[in-house]
């Protein structure tokens, strides 16, 4: 009974690291997300990006979207105006700025090299000294 406790225990806090993990690579991991749709689409709405994010299975609620636009939007990555569209109601459409492009095409070499860097190691390993 005693390993049981001990091995559920175990799974738990495993859990609960990956759980942290995900959440911190998942923020940066978002913000790429975002500037890649936008790029992609030239202009889109906040709804819009959660259906396509959606779409490639990742789940993304409004309250964590719309802060993050609006940061991108105070970091000069997005510019946004409103519009309607075909539409009764008025929509915040988002759009890439020069300075959006060119932290995109960072960020995009950046994650390439990363998950190089991870394949490399995971398949010739890492020589000591």
């Amino acid at each position: 009974m005693f390993a049981l406790y001990i091995g559920i225990l175990y799974i738990v806090v495993v859990d609960i690291v990956v759980q942290k993990w995900q959440t911190q690579i998942r923020k940066g991991y978002l913000e790429l997300c975002v500037l890649t749709l936008v790029s992609v689409h030239e202009k889109v709405y906040g709804f819009e990006m959660i259906e396509l994010m959606n779409q490639v299975g990742l789940h993304v609620k409004e309250g964590t979207l719309y802060p993050l636009l609006n940061r991108l939007k105070v970091d000069d990555l997005l510019q946004a105006r409103w519009e309607t569209e075909n539409s009764k109601h008025p929509r915040k459409f988002y759009s890439i700025t020069k300075k959006g492009r060119l932290c995109l095409e960072q960020m995009e070499s950046e994650f390439g090299l990363m998950a190089k860097r991870l394949k490399k190691m995971s398949t010739q390993g890492v020589n000591n000294g």
